[in-house]
């Protein structure tokens, strides 16, 4: 009873946090359009390729020594569309882009994050569902050269991080990573906001190998849970050349409190502590007043500390996109109004 209260509780906080950054996105403005064109008023169709992914990894003293636990995750090819504030993307593994993996074991997941970018804010939401990893390279923790694989290890990590963009009227971060809009100019803005997660880890045994446990403070350790929240800064930058080719590149820290309960030897141990996290994002390619071709990039690197050891997970997205504008005919436009987006 006291862990569903816990649950609601951190929910509440997190959906509290997206309704408010939300309603703060929606402030209309003008933009300077020397610096940036927006296309919200077309349809945006694109066609894509796409890898999510959620790591867990063991931190050690050094980090070539980290234990790395990966996903069996599939390529996925999907179409999609935006217009106004509303996209749909829909994206599916076809075998034939996923060959040979199976010796790195099954992984049953249900990867919900989704990257929503408006005029002033970019928010990032995750709802990381995984089981099933294999560790990275091949061979740890086994006598031969194959994969040690955990079937039976779950993840389940999920949050908010949401920031306002100062400089919003300069810098566009729909044109590098939603392909909506098209930065003609380059630019910059400090971004300010705030990051919430809530999440558990647990396996069947030791999260540590036997084979290993002699050479990592997390031994012995079974299971996991944390609730993390805190203020960000970060800053996010588009470099321009000629107009159409760019190169777009974002970070941003946070500096939450942490707090952590792990399972070890069948005993609870606590921690609090000041746990800083991290996300990049980075976006590169072609853009012009029709089209745009472009591979983008999402990872966040959230870290939690437990009273034996650190543990890193690193959750993000790949994908390649091409992307095609045009404006809708008044049928379409008609049906399709409800989405149209008010800056």
């Amino acid at each position: 009873m006291q862990h569903k209260l816990s649950m609601k509780k951190n929910w509440m906080i997190v959906m509290l946090l997206a309704g408010f950054f939300h309603a703060t996105a929606q402030r209309t403005g003008k933009f300077d359009s020397d610096y940036y064109e927006s296309f919200t008023d077309e349809v945006t169709g694109r066609v894509f390729f796409s890898q999510k992914y959620t790591n867990l990894i063991l931190l050690s003293r050094h980090r070539e020594d980290d234990l790395r636990y990966r996903p069996n995750t599939t390529l996925n090819f999907g179409v999609g569309a935006t217009y106004g504030w509303f996209t749909l993307n829909l994206a599916y593994g076809f075998n034939f882009l996923n060959k040979g993996d199976e010796a790195k074991g099954k992984t049953r997941y249900l990867d919900l994050q989704s990257h929503v970018y408006t005029r002033k804010m970019s928010i990032d939401l995750f709802g990381q569902f995984y089981k099933g990893f294999y560790l990275y390279p091949e061979g740890t923790a086994m006598n031969n050269k194959s994969w040690y694989t955990r079937p039976d290890i779950k993840v389940r990590h999920m949050g908010v991080a949401a920031y306002y963009i100062l400089d919003w009227d300069k810098l566009s971060m729909r044109a590098a990573m939603l392909q909506t809009e098209w930065q003609k100019k380059s630019a910059g803005s400090l971004l300010l906001g705030a990051e919430v997660y809530y999440g558990a880890t647990r396996g069947d045994s030791a999260l540590v190998p036997s084979a290993l446990e002699a050479f990592y403070s997390q031994r012995g350790v079974t299971r996991f849970r944390y609730f993390d929240i805190g203020p960000g800064v970060g800053y996010a930058y588009t470099f321009v050349w000629k107009e159409n080719w760019y190169a777009m590149g974002g970070i941003t820290g946070s500096f939450p409190f942490n707090f952590q309960k792990d399972v070890r030897y069948g005993n609870y141990e606590t921690k609090t502590s000041i746990s800083p996290d991290l996300m990049v994002r980075a976006g590169l390619g072609y853009n012009n007043e029709r089209m745009c071709i472009s591979l983008t990039w999402v990872n966040n690197s959230f870290t939690t500390k437990g009273e034996s050891g650190k543990y890193r997970i690193n959750t993000g997205n790949v994908r390649l996109n091409a992307a095609y504008r045009f404006m809708p005919g008044s049928r379409l436009k008609n049906k399709i109004r409800i989405f149209r987006s008010a800056s």
